[in-house]
């Protein structure tokens, strides 16, 4: 195939350019000017950029993004359903997000490990959808987030234990782990605070050591100051939320390499619902913990260089973070890498795929307008493209 007539932004840091690319067996294999093939698509001026990365997505439940009423109702409800209905509203949000231009997706932890049961569907050819990275469960102390509505994660305690859930999880296919170092939001304000620390510097070590051992990254649920503390301390990868980034925490991510997912298009959008649904004390109190810190956190992690990548998490979007992304600081052209090649370094496949090169997988999006000069224009999706296939009904049905 070649695509024809089209403004490439790469994703490098190079400016847009006209160009034609071929790809063969979903491959990117030349770009450059008039090129021939048996097969063209015309792109017919539009913008054509990497398949967008979401990076934090919880696949059996992001159909609520695109609903009304409030998360700590909604969530369970899907959660707490059985295995069938769970797995149904998984591949029907997967290929929702695909459409969007979500070619890859990498799942924070789903009941009865759905994702993971996607997952092999998917690289098996039952179905089609998304790439997709998984980490199982997630993995929680006693009481701990994703324990008290609904079972998203393994109840742990002790550096054994904790050993012992991570050397699990891989077992059963997890491709990176998930620790929830802090309380969160869902269990607000019942049963969790996000400044609660609810793993130990030990425990934390006790994770990376087993992961690390099997080739996998750990990354974190950690949002008040204390637990992103115990987490870098015990030797983490990655930062989930990360609400509170002290000015140590910052020092220690940038000597680390430890990268950062925020979230917040997410997390606004829970504070948004509670206040839209008549709860404006919680609203109040998850901007004031989370909402607001966050956004400097952000400013701050961005201004020492730190790696960042968008996610949405349950109830946000990835046009909606990289909006954010650019409110805090960062360019457009640097919003639209913490889904593109940032997000790729993050997953470790930036050899594969998060720009649009020779020798890259072609997963493609084509967008009607300049994503640069209005980050809306992520929205504006004209054509997908997976490993060099077009996304429409015929691709969903062609089973090989």
């Amino acid at each position: 195939m070649i695509i024809q007539n089209c403004n490439v932004i790469d994703c490098t840091g190079r400016p847009p350019f006209k160009a034609d690319v071929q790809i063969e067996n979903g491959v990117i294999m030349k770009i450059g000017e008039q090129l021939c093939g048996d097969e063209i698509f015309d792109a017919q001026g539009g913008y054509l950029i990497p398949g967008l990365v979401n990076l934090h997505v919880h696949v059996n439940r992001r159909n609520l993004s695109r609903g009304n009423g409030v998360f700590r109702q909604g969530a369970p409800a899907i959660e707490n359903s059985s295995d069938s209905q769970r797995i149904l509203y998984a591949a029907r949000n997967a290929w929702y997000e695909l459409a969007q231009g979500i070619t890859t997706m990498r799942d924070l932890c789903s009941v009865g490990r759905t994702a993971t049961e996607l997952k092999r569907a998917i690289c098996s050819d039952i179905i089609r959808g998304p790439r997709m990275f998984v980490c199982g469960m997630g993995i929680a102390a006693t009481g701990g987030h994703e324990t008290h509505r609904y079972a998203g994660a393994v109840e742990v305690d002790g550096a054994d234990e904790v050993m012992k859930a991570v050397r699990r999880e891989i077992k059963l296919g997890a491709d990176f782990i998930k620790v929830m170092a802090s309380g969160g939001l869902g269990g607000m304000p019942e049963h969790e605070h996000p400044g609660w620390s609810e793993f130990t510097v030990e425990e934390i070590q006790a994770a990376c050591i087993a992961a690390h051992s099997h080739n996998r990254s750990v990354t974190v649920h950690a949002m008040g100051e204390l637990p992103v503390m115990n987490a870098l301390l015990g030797g983490v990868d990655g930062i989930e939320h990360g609400a509170v980034l002290t000015k140590q925490a910052l020092e220690i991510m940038v000597e680390r390499n430890v990268y950062y997912v925020p979230t917040a298009s997410g997390i606004t959008a829970v504070a948004e619902k509670e206040s839209r649904t008549g709860s404006a004390d919680l609203a109040n109190m998850m901007r004031e913990l989370v909402v607001h810190p966050q956004r400097e956190s952000i400013r701050k992690a961005h201004e020492a260089g730190i790696l960042i990548g968008a996610g949405s998490d349950t109830l946000g979007s990835v046009p909606e973070e990289l909006l954010m992304m650019h409110e805090c600081g960062l360019s457009a052209y640097e919003a639209l890498q913490t889904a593109t090649i940032n997000a790729a370094k993050i997953l470790k496949n930036e050899d594969s795929f998060g720009t649009v090169e020779c020798g890259k997988i072609a997963d493609l999006v084509l967008l009607r307008s300049n994503p640069l000069e209005d980050l809306r224009n992520i929205t504006q999706v004209q054509s997908v493209f997976l490993g060099g296939e077009v996304i429409n009904e015929k691709w969903m049905c062609n089973l090989r």
